[in-house]
């Protein structure tokens, strides 16, 4: 790998829910792609058409692309399921919609911002599930995928069924499609119970474009940022990533319930001393 290959991203609501200010956030940390979740304190999907071409504009005049859409689809319970626990749908809800229209509606929102790639969840967690079970919506989803010429990551979370790195696996290995990609996020891994090491990041690497990193403390019982907190970030980058040989995006998502600016800016600065210290040419 290359230090070319790595590219810096950061979802803007955990810098402010207001737009304007997680833009200037990025421009004056150098940061030139972003991730969007929620815009002005509401959830992408529940834009407006208007309102996302308008997003759209301002993210332009900054000088900033949108790399991906970090979606809620299939962050819910599907047909006659009963989820475990419900988790944060960052204002998004699905009500009386048909999931399809939903997906629909991700995608135009992602073509609206000139982004190629989607987030994804894995139903919220029930009892016996099983990697079919996602058949359905994955195939509907890379439909779409196929016709917008966009990419779909899977992230683990803890609430969904795939709330670690070996179901992870299990689900991109068994499609082994180019438009299905595996999203870790070492946090949440480690916060399900089942810490990753390097050799479960090694084997979702050749399926992954994006990972999302935060820390955690536990005795603070709450996240932190990047390098003040008990998971090893920087081991699992220094022996994975060198000898990775495709592009990765590190998104930086600090969940910092308090001082969301200071903390994000801390793990920019901290991630890219890790990075600095990767040795890549």
């Amino acid at each position: 790998m290359r230090r070319a290959d790595l590219t810096i991203s950061l979802i803007t609501d955990e810098v402010s829910p207001s737009l304007d200010e997680a833009l200037a956030f990025a421009s004056a940390e150098g940061i030139g792609t972003v991730d969007l979740r929620v815009i002005d304190g509401r959830n992408v999907l529940a834009l407006t058409r208007g309102e996302l071409v308008g997003a759209a504009q301002r993210v332009q005049a900054a000088g900033v692309s949108v790399s991906c859409i970090c979606t809620p689809l299939l962050k819910w319970s599907p047909p006659s399921k009963v989820a475990r626990a419900k988790g944060d749908q960052f204002g998004f809800e699905l009500g009386e919609r048909a999931p399809r229209e939903v997906y629909a509606e991700a995608f135009e929102a992602a073509q609206v911002f000139g982004a190629r790639n989607l987030r994804i969840f894995s139903y919220l967690a029930y009892d016996g599930y099983r990697t079919q079970d996602l058949r359905e919506p994955i195939d509907a989803l890379l439909l779409l995928a196929e016709k917008f010429d966009m990419k779909v990551h899977v992230e683990n979370e803890g609430v969904c069924n795939i709330a670690g790195f070996a179901e992870l696996e299990a689900l991109v290995t068994a499609y082994r499609h180019p438009r299905l990609r595996a999203l870790p996020d070492i946090a949440n891994a480690y916060r399900s119970g089942v810490p990753p090491v390097a050799a479960d990041l090694a084997r979702l690497l050749p399926f992954t474009d994006i990972l999302h990193l935060k820390d955690y403390s536990n005795a603070a019982q709450r996240c932190v940022a990047l390098g003040k907190g008990d998971i090893p970030i920087a081991t699992l980058l220094s022996e994975t990533l060198p000898t990775h040989a495709a592009p990765v995006t590190l998104t930086v998502e600090t969940h910092a319930p308090s001082d969301p600016v200071v903390t994000t800016r801390r793990s920019v600065h901290e991630l890219r001393r890790m990075i600095d210290r990767l040795g890549l040419s």
